[in-house]
């Protein structure tokens, strides 16, 4: 028995001509936007967190802590290394990264180890503007890219496949059908008769 299996596309149909390609200035700016609002995010929830623990200690002399700019500056880079590092490690992607239909790579098309991912992330913490750099590149890769060995592209997560096959291993989706039992020579075999069928 012959098994056809398909892959489904989840890439949008406008988007499909960009996927695998590397990706540009505007699309990667985006993404980094959509990352420090997450962080910013994340770092007001904390606030929030150690503001509730403080009243719930100190009652009615309970004072919002104030954050000095060392203090915020050094917890702000932290949360962003550690997110970023996260994102790329796991899965190559922030979230940012995943509305933006992005992926991090590094040259050879492998997911990036640990060590890249970090270095990745404390170079693009340190100097952000140096993402400028994809408008001039051939390859659109930043300097940060350039150091680590890596490079942006396109990818929703998807792509289209539709393979004749018998390794389930391949696929993730098998679609199995036979009309009729068929015999070795290729000819199907007549169904049996139902009580009163001509």
């Amino acid at each position: 028995m012959t098994t056809r299996a398909t892959g489904f596309d989840t890439v949008p149909k406008e988007a499909r001509s960009f996927h695998g390609g590397s990706a540009g200035l505007v699309t990667r700016t985006l993404a980094n936007v959509v990352d420090v609002v997450v962080v910013a995010a994340l770092l007001a929830a904390g606030y929030l967190a150690v503001a509730g623990v403080l009243f719930l200690r100190r009652g009615a002399a309970f004072t919002f802590p104030v954050v000095s700019y060392r203090l915020g500056y050094t917890a702000g880079f932290a949360a962003w290394v550690l997110y970023m590092t996260f994102g790329w490690r796991t899965n190559g992607r922030t979230y940012g990264d995943y509305l933006m239909g992005l992926r991090v790579r590094t040259m050879q098309g492998a997911d990036l180890g640990g060590v890249r991912a970090l270095v990745r992330a404390l170079l693009c913490g340190i100097a952000p503007l140096l993402l400028v750099w994809v408008a001039v590149s051939r390859q659109q890769r930043s300097v940060q890219d350039l150091i680590v060995g890596t490079h942006v592209i396109y990818d929703w997560g998807g792509s289209r496949r539709e393979d004749a096959s018998e390794d389930p291993i391949r696929v993730g989706v098998h679609v199995a059908s036979r009309v009729a039992d068929e015999t070795d020579d290729g000819h199907a075999e007549p169904l049996p008769r139902v009580d009163g069928e001509r």
